[in-house]
């Protein structure tokens, strides 16, 4: 008798086509965690260049590009949504990983740029404050709007439908609010002073307090996406309820053949292969099964279990 996979007939999804309301809210929560910067970033851009701020330079840089990949993760979480992954039998847990590596290696392709600008700015001459340094102070108030505005939405999506596209915008999100909060203060003191070498140094003060909150957001997501897309085993914690689940049903099986488990993205996946002895009936046996797959899935949420029945001599 060969080997059956069985899995839980469970499903959180709707029908086909329908979409239930955390999928609709994390959709528009995503959508408008990037809206906003697609209307701030002409504007923001050309006042940047006129007043010559580094700072607000690399604020619009990295939001640029951060943009880009912000309208992907969109598009991909509109396809799980639909159930428009044929071609990835696994997900698209791993792409969703990719999209975190490619938000964290644009961040420090930002932060780089920024230091280079900062280091090669000089001294400007006592111009005197006019309209266009209010309008600086005013657009960088206006960008820390934007970057508050999306992150009680995202934080609901987040609590209503788990996602690593939903997690690395609402991160990208808190980290560009905090380094927002600093460029108001450093635009402030470099717009309004007197003194061009303490504009300077205002601004390059700005420059390093965004790059030390920015290498710190690429450190974390590089950290996190990694091991998934390495296929690392789950950590210590979720692999005790695992045994503990094993533990609990050992009277229905022979032996453990292997227990394997990686996280895609925010699906993760388990594997199990139990030994059963040959007399033992299939429909006894698949009901066993199918008890201990639904068992672990309940147990560990946003999970997918295999159960496969190994008989004796057909171990791997």
């Amino acid at each position: 008798m060969s080997r059956h996979r069985l899995r839980s007939g469970l499903s959180t999804a709707g029908p086909a086509g329908v979409l239930t309301p955390a999928q609709r809210h994390s959709e528009r929560a995503v959508f408008a965690a990037f809206a906003y910067d697609c209307l701030l970033l002409p504007p923001y851009l050309w006042v940047a260049i006129q007043v010559d701020s580094v700072t607000m330079i690399g604020e619009c840089m990295r939001g640029a590009l951060m943009v880009s990949v912000a309208i992907a993760s969109w598009l991909t979480l509109r396809r799980i949504h639909r159930g428009q992954t044929a071609g990835y039998d696994f997900g698209l847990g791993k792409q969703e990983q990719i999209l975190s590596l490619m938000v964290a290696l644009l961040l420090l392709v930002s932060a780089g740029f920024v230091i280079w600008k900062a280091v090669n700015k000089v001294p400007g001459g006592a111009d005197g404050i006019g309209v266009l340094n209010a309008v600086a102070v005013a657009m960088v108030l206006f960008n820390l709007f934007a970057n508050v505005a999306p992150i009680p939405p995202l934080m609901r999506a987040l609590r209503e439908n788990p996602s690593v596209i939903v997690r690395t915008q609402l991160r990208a999100k808190i980290t560009k609010t905090v380094g927002s909060s600093i460029v108001v203060a450093s635009v402030a003191v470099a717009q309004f002073g007197s003194n061009p070498l303490v504009s300077l140094w205002a601004d390059r003060a700005g420059v390093a307090i965004v790059v030390l909150v920015t290498l710190r957001a690429a450190y974390d997501l590089i950290r996190t996406a990694l091991p998934d897309l390495l296929d690392r085993t789950l950590d210590e914690p979720l692999q005790h309820r695992i045994n503990r689940v094993l533990a609990e049903h050992f009277e229905g099986y022979d032996s453990i053949e292997w227990c394997r488990s990686r996280q895609s993205g925010s699906q993760i996946e388990i594997d199990i292969g139990l030994g059963f002895p040959a007399d033992r009936a299939f429909g006894d046996v698949a009901a066993f099964a199918r008890r201990m797959v639904e068992r672990i899935e309940r147990e560990i949420p946003h999970s997918e279990a295999t159960v496969t029945p190994v008989l004796p001599g057909d171990a791997a």
